[in-house]
């Protein structure tokens, strides 16, 4: 004590003065090891001051006593004041557990499966007590029989515990409460939590224990371990045996149920919060508060603004703190928006800001775009912190304005207060947002220089010499944090990684993973997901498998990005297989999927055929508690028709879909997945299914406009016009526009059923809303007219449709044939055949010249028919089975043997006749038979049968009896009709006309001169 003492003394006449010591100076450290001596010495103290005050510096002492206690006379009152705390709290705690103070245990202490609980007592509280899962008021009356707790035995409880020994805790956790001996609620809360988990029957082992074993107190602390441990699974295990066994809840296992429900996000903690405040329960301001604060990690905005108005209805006003508490709630959310409102509200109210308020607005400002406000309110707190200068540095990289982050950091270098390197790493960050190479290198050489830089310093000065391609540079860097003792982290190697497979080189990526190996640098689910979307858009088994050992070697637990790139990947492979054993083996780690995982599951069973697969994970979503309104639930829908679809199963699409129908209006992409299942319906010819479909959940969303279309024609096909017609008015309630194939498709129905007044209104509407119709909508109208044979309309409609200048097509030719057929005027038929090719440089089709064949064959004029056959040639149309099907028909029907004989052959000759109709063919060798041409049927029947047609024993036998026959004649050589043949210049008649019906007149009575019974 004398030499620390001469030392001082020595200090204290050798130091200039300093503001710690008031004039004597005595440096800090010194009276820092004297107050020391002082306090842990008492005795060494007392005789250095003893000793002192026999030397010549008495004064000296007396006032560095002084200058003591003016400086630590505070620190050491409070210091006494905590220890005497401390002390009597520990006196306490030995007290309770040496069994000083008596057990208090809960009313409700018998086995609830022996007998029912005891009526209680006629209190002012006991109508309260009767009901189960209520807050309790009143403290229960203690046991005389029960024991005071033992320390020995608790003491034996939490050896137990320590090892793990659930069996044999609980055990004697029994043993103990059958005998009578009470243990400390928390240790007996503690072994039944053990013995919970161990087991997996849950809180069912409450049922287990001995008559009056369970009190409030166990029940309260088994809580509040359970909501410590956010088994919210053991939570609602609790409360549903507090039910049972008709228990009333305590306030902390209010406040711990409210907190487990607050901290996992459950949908049910409002009903929850009501049920406690409706019994009785009322939380304090403190309780609001950690209870707002625990919904910011699971996002529990809903809970969060029932606690406000809670607080709001209760106190008449809501402090700050709690408003504080709820700002951190739309942080974590982005709510931004409502952020600014809360703080319009808060202004409204009166309550001033504090320090952290201002620091979640200038945060909320800066992350929605608005740097204007951040800055604004900036400038209003008046005394920001580094928080908020950080927020702003921050918004000032975003906005790559460099300059001005810049000039915040030396404007806070300016300032009191004490620069970190946290901020400066916030400018560095800003100096890589905007890609500014030079600035990042000069303010890292400064920070250098002064000392402020750490790990996170070098890892963000590394991303901009990897994204400015200075590898050289990095390596460099590299070396550098490494002789200035910041070993690279696993930072630090993802960045590497990550430059590695930007530039495609996979090879470097895993020598850099074993670098980390070397280094003792354990990767993590980053790491796996770099290497993952490496390997994306050329995924192997190989380098899959790799990934996954080594995700099992470092004990990587994935987190949902790793888990989607992941199954992504396994998807491309195509291999469901593999896919499956990814699945389980993030299962077997306790790893549940996202939905955004069961939506890429689902799609890829449903691709691979695995239905069963994909329904089995969709129960699993539906059994899983999560809320089905979310925009992730909308996804893992539409996969999951997506996948029925494509697996075949139309009925369980269909089926999904339906069953969604209440939640089909938060889902924007409805209209789209519901096009997908009319497409199904329409490709597997089940068009009813569709329209059945459209009529349950119709109210619930919009279709679009093709699905609309869509509809629309799968009714027109069936001649449902007035279905269709309802569909055409939903369109129009809906604030779908019909356009040109709506109303073309409409038209076209109506007209084909001959409803053409119908069709020409919806025409008349189309050109009032500007709708300009086409050559298909035109050609409806004219179909339509043809079939009423209403000449003068149809050509009406013909002017105007060369007035809108639209030309007409061949199938408009066609119309007109047919109509002009109709009429009887095959004259005007033919005009409209010469004229319109010429007018419009339209090339005629085969049809055409079918359609004037079967008006001329109408109208009894077949040799007009043939001329038209012959026509074909010259105009360069081949005849199809159509041209033959009704030529054949033209000479059956006028009994003309030779032309009957002539067509078959010939469409024997152009590989037609394979094509046509039995019955046509039956009956053209039939009139052969009975006609008594045998000598022309036999041997067309062979032909026939040699060229593969196919025809009727009937048929055969008819031919076959005739050639067998005395009177039929065999051996005639069959005439070829002159008409049939080419003439020397390659055709009759002029090219691009057909030649007059008195020159085929001849030729055909030429043909029935001869060989005709």
């Amino acid at each position: 004590a004398q030499a620390i003492w001469a030392r001082v003394s020595v200090l204290c006449r050798s130091s200039r003065p300093t503001p710690h010591t008031r004039g004597i100076g005595l440096p800090s450290l010194a009276i820092t090891k004297f107050y020391s001596l002082l306090l842990l010495s008492p005795v060494t103290c007392s005789m250095s001051l003893s000793v002192s005050s026999a030397s010549p510096h008495s004064a000296d002492i007396m006032q560095l006593i002084h200058m003591f206690w003016s400086e630590a006379g505070t620190e050491l009152v409070l210091l006494l004041l905590f220890c005497t705390g401390f002390v009597l709290f520990r006196l306490s705690s030995i007290r309770d557990l040496m069994g000083a103070r008596p057990h208090k245990p809960s009313k409700s202490m018998k086995d609830p499966m022996a007998s029912p609980p005891p009526t209680p007592t006629a209190t002012p509280n006991a109508e309260s007590a009767r009901r189960p899962g209520l807050v309790q008021r009143g403290v229960a009356r203690p046991d005389p029989q029960r024991q005071a707790p033992s320390a020995a035995h608790d003491l034996r409880l939490r050896g137990l515990l320590e090892t793990r020994a659930a069996e044999e805790a609980w055990q004697a956790l029994v043993d103990l409460s059958s005998a009578g001996i009470a243990i400390s609620a928390a240790t007996a809360a503690a072994v039944i939590e053990l013995f919970a988990r161990e087991s997996g029957v849950g809180a069912q082992v409450l049922r287990r224990l001995p008559s009056g074993a369970l009190s409030v107190d166990i029940v309260a602390h088994l809580l509040q371990r359970a909501a410590a441990g956010c088994d919210l699974d053991l939570v609602r295990e609790v409360c549903c045996c507090v039910k049972d066994f008709s228990m009333v809840l305590p306030a902390s296992g209010c406040e711990a149920v409210l907190k487990a429900c607050a901290s996992t996000g459950d949908g049910g903690a409002v009903e929850i919060f009501e049920e406690f405040v409706a019994c009785g329960f009322e939380p304090q301001e403190s309780t609001l508060t950690a209870l707002i604060s625990l919904c910011a990690d699971s996002k529990h905005v809903h809970l969060a603004e029932h606690a406000i108005a809670y607080s709001r209805k209760a106190c008449g006003r809501v402090l700050l703190p709690l408003y504080a508490a709820l700002m951190k709630v739309y942080g974590h959310a982005r709510l931004w928006h409502k952020t600014f409102d809360l703080y319009e509200a808060m202004k409204k109210e009166g309550v001033p800001l504090d320090t952290v308020a201002y620091g979640a607005l200038i945060k909320a400002a800066v992350e929605s775009g608005r740097p204007e406000l951040a800055r604004e309110l900036f400038q209003e707190s008046g005394n920001p912190d580094l928080l908020n200068y950080m927020s702003l540095i921050r918004a000032a990289g975003r906005e790559r304005d460099l300059p001005k982050a810049l000039h915040l950091l030396e404007e806070l270098e300016r300032s009191p207060l004490a620069v970190d390197a946290t901020t400066y790493n916030c400018a560095l960050e800003a100096c890589v947002a905007c890609g500014e190479h030079a600035a990042a290198e000069r303010l890292f050489q400064r920070m250098s220089e002064q000392g402020r830089i750490d790990v996170v310093s070098y890892n963000t000065y590394l991303k901009v010499l990897l994204a400015s391609g200075a590898h050289s540079q990095a390596s460099a860097t590299l070396r550098e944090m490494t002789k200035r003792g910041f070993p690279p982290n696993v930072v630090t190697y993802n960045s590497l990684i990550r430059d590695a497979v930007a530039r495609q080189d996979m090879d470097r990526a895993w020598s850099i993973v074993q670098a980390m190996d070397r280094a003792c640098v354990r990767p993590d689910a980053f790491t796996c997901s770099i290497l993952v979307k490496g390997v994306r858009h050329n995924p192997g088994a190989a380098d899959i498998d790799r990934i996954i050992e080594l995700i099992r070697s470092a004990e990587i637990v994935p987190d949902e990005v790793l888990v989607n790139c992941l199954l992504d990947a396994c998807v491309r492979l195509r291999d469901p297989l593999r896919l499956t054993q990814v699945l389980e083996q993030f299962r077997a780690k306790g790893v549940v999927p996202s939905l955004h995982a069961y939506a890429t599951l689902i799609r890829a069973y449903g691709h691979a055929r695995r239905c069963d697969d994909a329904w089995e994970l969709w129960r699993e979503v539906q059994s899983s508690g999560r809320d089905l309104a979310t925009s992730q639930h909308e996804e893992v829908f539409a996969a999951m028709v997506e996948a029925c679809l494509a697996g075949g199963d139309l009925r369980g699409g269909l089926t999904v879909f339906r069953n969604a129908k209440e939640q089909l209006e938060a889902f924007p992409r409805a209209a789209s997945i519901f096009a997908a299942c009319v497409k199904a319906c329409v490709q597997a010819r089940q068009a009813q299914s569709a329209i059945d479909l459209y009529g349950e959940t119709k109210d619930s969303f919009v279709c679009n406009k093709v699905t609309f279309n869509t509809l629309i024609d799968l009714l027109v096909r069936q001649g449902d016009m007035p279905r269709a017609g309802e569909l055409f008015r939903d369109m129009a309630l809906k604030n779908v526009a019909p356009d040109l194939i709506t109303y073309s498709t409409l038209i076209k129905g109506h007209c084909s059923r001959g409803d053409l007044e119908q069709g020409l209104q919806l025409l008349g509407l189309m050109h009032r809303r500007g709708i300009k119709p086409d050559a298909v909508l035109f050609n409806s109208i004219l179909d339509g007219c043809a079939h009423k044979q209403m000449r003068t309309l149809t050509e009406q409609v013909l002017r105007d449709m060369e007035a809108a200048g639209i030309a007409p097509s061949e199938f408009t030719i066609s119309i007109l044939v047919k109509l002009y057929g109709r009429c009887g005027d095959l004259d005007a038929a033919f005009r409209v055949v010469d004229a319109y090719p010429e007018k419009y440089g339209l090339q005629l089709n085969t049809q055409v010249f079918t359609c004037l064949m079967s008006a001329c064959i109408a109208n009894g004029a077949l040799a007009r028919a043939l001329e038209v056959y012959q026509g074909m040639s010259s105009r360069g149309c081949a005849p199809d089975t159509r041209t033959y099907q009704t030529l054949l028909g033209g000479c059956i029907r006028a009994g003309d043997l030779q032309c009957t004989s002539q067509a078959l052959r010939q469409a024997l000759r152009s590989g037609c006749a394979g094509r046509l109709e039995n019955d046509v063919v039956d009956t053209a060798l039939l009139l052969l038979a009975r006609r008594g041409a045998a000598d022309m049927a036999a041997p067309l029947l062979e032909e026939l049968l040699a060229g593969g047609v196919r025809i009727s024993d009937r048929a055969v036998a008819a031919v076959r009896r005739g050639a067998a026959s005395p009177g039929a004649e065999s051996g005639r050589e069959t005439p070829t009709p002159a008409s049939w043949r080419r003439s020397p210049g390659g055709q009759r008649g002029s090219p691009g006309r057909f030649g007059s019906a008195e020159s085929l007149g001849e030729s055909v009575a030429s043909w029935r001169s001869g060989g005709r019974d």
